[in-house]
């Protein structure tokens, strides 16, 4: 394992980013010199493939977000790069790391690792925060372990089944098809409260996809993969849609702002 490791992380609410800085704080104990970037702040063919290299992403339906997909998919040749994968999800993700760990290997990059935490749920079924805080804290001693082990060489990697293939095939078409269509971002498109919002602008600061702009109050595109962060870090708590229920944020907006 080299000593130099640059983790690329998506994270629409905050659970990857608490799994992330987790595994970075093990690595830099143990003498390596370990850095968490945002994804959507270096382009896939900035990376630096001189080092170990960790990505981590939130899971959506059995899948992840079209953006993360994209970015993948646009990675160059891996060259024999160490990489270690993990994923974040409220119940489970029928194994799709393992699926995401295939398709970089056909890229070249040599998985030292490729698992998921289960965290708390950020959009249906929302627990209260007791329960949250309890997953939390078990998960990241996992997320230590799992740092661990990528050091010591044994570092978990998750396996695909026939099941989890198929349950693969159709999220990629959802997320990459359907997600994209006119009803999808209907269905998700947001709502301002105008009698809350104030035009503070963070909605489009955290927004990964450049799809909010502001005009006295947010206005937005059809750029939109329902990554949740506007909501659920919106200071008023101006916006919602039809689907939302409850929001939930792993860490506070000062960290979800990190510019590295």
């Amino acid at each position: 394992m080299h000593k130099n490791v640059n983790i690329y992380v998506f994270s629409g609410t905050g659970n990857t980013l608490l799994v992330a800085n987790k595994i970075s704080e093990t690595f830099n104990k143990n003498s390596y010199n370990s850095t968490v970037h945002k994804m959507e702040s270096v382009k896939p063919q900035d990376i630096n493939l001189n080092s170990t290299i960790g990505i981590g992403f939130t899971t959506a339906f059995w899948n992840t977000f079209p953006f993360v997909r994209t970015w993948i998919d646009s990675l160059p040749d891996g060259n024999g790069a160490e990489t270690f994968l993990f994923t974040t999800m409220g119940d489970s993700s029928c194994a799709m790391i393992a699926h995401i760990a295939k398709i970089l290997e056909k890229k070249n990059y040599k998985i030292i690792g490729a698992k998921g935490f289960i965290m708390p749920n950020n959009f249906l079924l929302v627990l209260n925060d007791a329960k949250n805080i309890a997953r939390i804290e078990k998960n990241l001693l996992k997320a230590e372990e799992y740092a661990k082990g990528i050091i010591n060489g044994n570092g978990y990697i998750k396996k695909t089944n026939i099941f989890s293939s198929l349950a693969f095939c159709i999220s990629s078409f959802v997320t990459t098809k359907i997600w994209k269509t006119k009803l999808a971002k209907k269905i998700m498109k947001f709502k301002v409260d105008t009698k809350k919002c104030n035009g503070c602008g963070t909605c489009a600061t955290l927004c990964p996809t450049e799809n909010i702009e502001i005009k006295d109050i947010p206005q937005f595109k059809d750029k939109c993969i329902f990554c949740l962060r506007c909501a659920s870090y919106c200071p008023q708590q101006a916006l919602s849609n039809k689907i939302l229920l409850k929001t939930y944020r792993a860490v506070n907006l000062k960290d979800m702002l990190w510019k590295k």
